[in-house]
């Protein structure tokens, strides 16, 4: 879990959504995957190995809206983070394109309000084991 982490902290997005697309395919069960909370939980699980780096805040009100997880850096050097979760259960829906539309929700609704450069905005869209995740940094 922290080599996962890490690629996000060196701003490596590609590398980070390889790793975390490995952990979908192995560990939970496609039936522990139900909604977008399955995804969010799992990753807030995984965020307490990054405690003494990050304040970590779950749906918390932030700017015009709650953004689903937000990693406040405690060490200068340390990217801030926003990661919003997005789900589907329709074969149909275009994950790429779910995903773009986390990335725009986060920067539309000003989740970014009261944080220091860098951000990175990361938007995870789902579908059972399936995720693309579309990033951009401020």
């Amino acid at each position: 879990m922290q080599k996962l982490f890490m690629e996000l902290i060196r701003g490596n997005i590609d590398e980070f959504a390889e790793r975390y697309q490995n952990i979908l395919l192995a560990l939970p069960s496609y039936h522990d995957l139900q909604c977008e909370n399955s995804y969010h939980m799992m990753v807030l699980g995984m965020c307490v190995f990054q405690q003494k780096n990050y304040i970590i805040e779950s749906n918390r009100e932030n700017g015009n809206g709650r953004a689903d997880l937000l990693m406040r850096a405690k060490r200068s050097g340390y990217p801030n983070m926003i990661l919003e979760f997005k789900y589907t259960k329709d074969k149909k829906e275009d994950l790429d394109k779910l995903a773009a539309s986390a990335v725009e929700q986060m920067k539309d609704k000003k989740y970014d309000v009261n944080l220091d450069t860098p951000v990175y905005y990361i938007g995870l869209a789902h579908r059972g084991k399936q995720a693309v995740i579309h990033y951009q940094k401020s």
